[in-house]
């Protein structure tokens, strides 16, 4: 070849190297390729243009990180055809063996790696498939030393011809120079010049947006480094750094007093918190994956793109059961198109269901949740010892589990002021009753707070059947609980009128005079009910007409409604029912109907069970994804022994109890078989009677509050044991 030829030849490679120098190094995720989508309002641009996108694209998916070195080298091959001096054919041969065990190195080191927003592997696509190929048949060992001959050979090729002594003179000058400041040099640490290098382009970058007038946007809970020149993995930093500052202030502390001072000996009464392992909650944490949470933003927004929804990922929140990403479309896009595309969007990322939730308040995006690959059991222990709970001052506070981004949530039952559960058979509801009034339990005394519990099922709330905190026995037969209901309609009227002859108007006020005076305070009574749909089967207008009456006037009182179902139908939930009780949870339900039937809106079909709840605030609309909180059946079982270990005196009302006893009660009013004590209270009435022409059926019936039936058989059985008959003929 001539020297001209060499001349044009080699100024054409130095511009083709340095043209593929550039591209890469201004390569970024949201440029538009054939396999890379730009969705974001301000578009990136490569200093090669569409091209130079195109060509960085495919060399660091083919080549990975080796595209650099072999870019140099073409460099250099250029540099050499302009200056005229060959090089023998061997130190092409070794450039290239050195290449080839590089690509097979660097995929080892880092099988992932992002670079600007792209997730490749450090020796590309060759470096993959030789690894891989060489890693099935010799091992990693194998693998490893066949890498390390390549490296020998390439080695060898270059320094065949090359003296010796003066090869051993350059690696014993090199080896002094970085041995006199090893320590600032850090040449051991083989992920130190990548990370710098990655972190000087990122500031380069930086100044470059900059002059285009662009602005840090802070965000809730990330910060959003794309629009000014940062990387997503530097978003994800941001919430590593969150999660370290909530670890660190998530510490046990100790416990305090509630807000009732005036009960002597109250942390004597209470079951301390140690009882509850706390450590298993610190071995589940699952630390977010970064790779996985970026992999499933860029699918989101290209599966968006595919449907016409033009937008970007500003921000990732994990969670310990969820991820919510959230998605800020373009201009001109609605929101009910994004709402329709969960189906879609679940089939992409290849997860369990996806919940679209609307526009997030006080954010211009909307709310996509994820489920994440791994799950973290969140414990009741760690909502227990944190801050929250402890210094909180109500005594009705009630643990609910973690919001979407890991933090505790609790709950004032005195505002809701009754809570109206739902859910489908082992979504989780059970054991959230369970923590529900382990939660009361650590917060109140059996003189601060007193419960009537009502479980037909005879299972859920058997545990807490000796508690000195119930008003009475656990009530199992659905009929008896109609009548249970019926005493807690009077007792509410009972303490309306105490509170009315001390012109207070709430409970507070009530027990705050009562301190003042020395006397004991009035207890707050919560009504548990663990399956509503049994109790609206045996009695529906009796238990209706309780619940309605006392979920609209208890709340001053001081009686709280908890009612849990499996079957939130509208023959269940009624409207009247639901109108009155404006705080709702919902498990996994069967249905969308079901769904709209307790939370008047789509979403519990999409939950993941387990605890999975979407919980409506009173008086707000938005619903809130809250994970439930676990405790197994042997902390339930310490802190109930310790309990029910100090023989405190029965709470347990006579009234109450006299009322299931009393057969001129309770059985008049539910049995139907004549045969019982009715009947011989009957027969008394008419051997008592000096006239045996008054006694009728009319008679029978007003008398003892039954049904005309029921004394039609009554006096119907006398006459034809002949007493009624007989007596008559004595009266006559």
């Amino acid at each position: 070849m001539s020297s001209h030829k060499r001349t044009i030849w080699g100024v054409l490679i130095i511009f083709f190297s340095v043209y593929s120098l550039l591209s890469l190094y201004s390569y970024d995720i949201l440029q538009q390729t054939f396999n890379s989508y730009s969705i974001s309002t301000v578009h990136k641009t490569n200093l090669g243009g569409f091209f130079g996108g195109i060509l960085s694209n495919y060399l660091l998916t083919i080549f990975g990180l080796v595209s650099f070195p072999i870019i140099l080298f073409i460099l250099l091959s250029g540099v050499v055809l302009i200056l005229n001096k060959p090089l023998i054919k061997r130190f092409y041969a070794g450039i290239l063996i050195a290449l080839f065990a590089l690509s097979i190195f660097l995929y080892r080191l880092f099988p992932k790696i992002l670079y600007h927003g792209f997730i490749i592997s450090g020796g590309g696509l060759i470096g993959r498939g030789v690894y891989g190929g060489l890693f099935k048949f010799f091992g990693e060992a194998g693998t490893i030393i066949i890498t390390l001959l390549l490296f020998l050979s390439s080695f060898y090729i270059f320094f065949k011809k090359i003296n010796h002594e003066r090869a051993a003179g350059y690696f014993n000058y090199i080896y002094n120079l970085s041995k006199i400041d090893i320590k600032k040099i850090k040449w051991l640490n083989l992920r130190l010049p990548f990370i710098k290098a990655a972190s000087f382009f990122s500031s380069l970058k930086l100044r470059f947006e900059k002059r285009k007038g662009l602005k840090k946007r802070k965000k809730s809970f990330v910060l959003n480094k794309e629009l000014f020149g940062g990387t997503r993995e530097e978003l994800i930093d941001d919430l590593e750094k969150k999660e370290e500052a909530e670890v660190v202030s998530g510490e046990p502390i100790t416990e305090k007093d509630g807000t009732f001072d005036f009960i002597d000996d109250r942390d004597a009464k209470i079951p301390p918190v140690s009882l509850i392992n706390s450590e298993t909650a610190a071995k589940d944490i699952q630390k977010p994956d970064k790779l996985s949470l970026l992999g499933n933003a860029t699918l989101i927004e290209k599966k968006l793109t595919d449907f016409g929804v033009k937008g970007k990922v500003t921000g990732i929140n994990p969670g310990p059961i969820i991820t919510m990403y959230e998605f800020e479309p373009a201009s001109g896009v609605k929101v009910g198109r994004i709402l329709s595309l969960s189906e879609d969007l679940t089939m992409a990322l290849k997860s369990k269901p996806v919940r679209i939730t609307g526009v997030i308040e006080g954010k211009s995006a909307v709310g996509i949740e994820v489920p994440n690959n791994k799950r973290e059991t969140v414990f009741f222990s760690e909502i227990l010892n944190s801050k929250d709970f402890v210094d909180s001052k109500s005594l009705l506070t009630i643990i609910l589990g973690k919001n979407t981004t890991g933090g505790s949530v609790l709950f004032d039952i005195a505002k809701a002021p009754h809570l109206l559960i739902a859910g489908a058979t082992g979504a989780g509801k059970s054991v959230f009753i369970n923590t529900l009034v382990m939660s009361l339990l650590f917060k109140a005394s059996y003189e601060e707070l007193n419960f009537l519990m009502i479980d037909p099922k005879r299972l859920e709330l058997t545990p807490f059947e000796n508690l000195p905190h119930l008003i009475s026995d656990v009530v199992y037969d659905a009929k008896k609980a109609g009548v249970a209901l019926k005493w807690a309609v009077s007792e509410m009227e009972g303490r309306y009128r105490k509170m009315q002859a001390e012109g207070v108007k709430n409970i507070e006020q009530f027990n705050e005079r009562f301190k003042k005076q020395g006397l004991k305070p009035m207890p707050y009574l919560v009504i548990i009910i663990d399956e509503l749909s049994d109790l609206m089967l045996t009695s529906p207008k009796d238990v209706e007409t309780s619940i309605i009456r006392l979920s609209q006037m208890a709340r001053a009182c001081g009686i709280h409604l908890i009612i849990a179902t499996q079957r939130p139908s509208v023959n269940v939930v009624t409207g009247v029912i639901k109108a009155n009780m404006p705080s709702r949870i919902s498990f996994l339900v069967s249905s969308k109907v079901d769904s709209r039937t307790i939370l008047d809106s789509n979403g519990a079909e999409e939950l993941l069970g387990n605890g999975d709840m979407l919980f409506m605030p009173p008086g707000q609309g938005r619903l809130a994804r809250i994970h439930g909180s676990y405790i197994s059946e042997e902390e339930i079982k310490k802190a109930l022994d310790f309990i029910i270990g100090k023989n405190f005196p029965s709470q347990k009302n006579e009234l109450l109890i006299n009322e299931f006893d009393n057969t001129g009660n309770f059985d008049r009013i539910i049995t139907d078989d004549p045969d019982d004590e009715i009947y011989n209270e009957v027969l008394n009435l008419v051997k008592s009677e000096d006239d045996g022409e008054n006694i009728s059926i009319s008679y029978v019936q007003r008398r003892f509050r039954i049904g005309f039936n029921r004394a039609a058989r009554i006096i119907e059985k006398m006459q034809n044991e002949g007493i009624l008959i007989k007596k008559r003929r004595q009266g006559k």
